[in-house]
């Protein structure tokens, strides 16, 4: 059973197809949220639609914004999306709350320990979190960059059972159902074969950021964390239930393997990582058969500039990923190690990534 859900509803599902929120989308939403939730099954909304509803209030024109006008009406917006999430919520006794996070809340180890936290309170209480990003101040360098992706990260800082992406579109389909009649609905796909890739188009809605493109990649980080991932339509009725009831809707993505710790989860969902670890043949047996730490001995070269304690990638001599994981070194105190390796200097402390601090991906030999 669903006991822990996180729902993301984009934008052409809150607005009315210009830069308006549409009372009546919204509290269909809550409707459909309010059901599960009166079913014990926690949830937590992701939420776009705040920059449409600034530009909306404000009058303004979407295509001649600059980015400090997109995140003043972001500002404007997002209480717009709160006092309509709030409206429409009431008649089922249900508080929301709101949360604006950054690329960087999440992937600071520390910082993502306090969202998980406040996020565990705020569900134990009956509340249903509604989040998104924090348009307002983020800019490149901190972004998540679209709400498919937040979701799933926000699915993996929750250890939900289930990533529910709604959006137009009933499903993935083998082709464009726009434009090819013949296009048929995917049920059900088990893990996440590189072919699915050719299924995405672009953007479908001029307020969205996103598309098809962005949903695959929160369905893969969703399973690589172990969490299955629904992509379904809004307006389908009673959708979440559907969901929660295992119907046949939409499109269900299946993780392979076991639930990987969520250290582990967390290290390999990060977007961006301080530099990388090229390693032999054998240390990758190692790490592949035994689940073991990375020591000092299997490392070839080390690329980058980063301190200790950065999150590094692991890779082959073929720059093939292995995983990635925390280091006990800087990059300065690592390539000073080698060295002496090399001049035949032993040292004792050779555990460059303990296991705990170690995420390994799967991983196919070309030998």
């Amino acid at each position: 059973m669903i006991r822990r859900m996180v729902v993301k509803v984009g934008t052409s599902s809150l607005t009315d197809g210009s830069d308006r929120l549409c009372q009546k989308k919204i509290a269909s939403i809550a409707k459909l949220v309010s059901h599960v939730h009166s079913r014990s099954c926690q949830i937590i909304l992701v939420s776009s639609g705040a920059v449409a509803a600034g530009i909306g209030a404000l009058g303004w024109r979407r295509g001649s914004l600059s980015i400090p006008e997109k995140q003043a009406a972001a500002a404007v917006g997002q209480a717009l999306l709160m006092q309509a999430y709030r409206q429409a919520l009431d008649p089922y006794a249900i508080i929301p709350a709101q949360l604006l996070l950054t690329r960087s809340d999440l992937e600071d180890r520390p910082r993502f320990v306090h969202v998980r936290n406040t996020l565990e309170t705020l569900l134990r209480h009956g509340v249903i979190p509604v989040v998104n990003e924090n348009d307002t101040v983020a800019v490149d360098e901190i972004r998540v960059g679209d709400n498919d992706t937040l979701a799933s990260r926000v699915a993996l800082a929750t250890s939900a059972d289930l990533l529910v992406l709604l959006t137009d579109i009933d499903g993935l389909y083998t082709a464009d159902p726009r434009i090819d009649p013949n296009a048929t609905r995917m049920p059900r796909v088990q893990g996440f074969p590189d072919s699915l890739w050719q299924l995405a188009g672009g953007s479908g809605t001029v307020g969205g950021t996103g598309g098809m493109v962005t949903k695959l990649k929160a369905a893969q980080i969703a399973l690589q964390s172990g969490i299955a991932c629904v992509i379904a339509s809004s307006s389908e009725p009673d959708i979440l239930a559907r969901v929660q009831e295992g119907a046949d809707v939409g499109t269900m993505f299946v993780p392979n393997g076991k639930k990987p710790s969520e250290k582990r989860a967390w290290l390999l969902s990060r977007s961006r990582v301080d530099g990388a670890l090229v390693i032999d043949q054998g240390a990758v047996a190692a790490l592949l058969g035994a689940s073991g730490s990375l020591l000092l001995p299997g490392i070839v070269s080390v690329q980058g500039v980063f301190e200790e304690g950065a999150i590094v990638d692991i890779v082959d001599e073929k720059a093939r990923s292995i995983g990635r994981g925390s280091v006990n070194f800087s990059a300065h105190d690592l390539n000073l190690l080698l060295i002496r390796r090399s001049a035949g200097e032993t040292n004792r402390v050779t555990e460059v990534i303990h296991r705990n601090e170690l995420a390994v991906l799967s991983y196919e030999s070309e030998e």
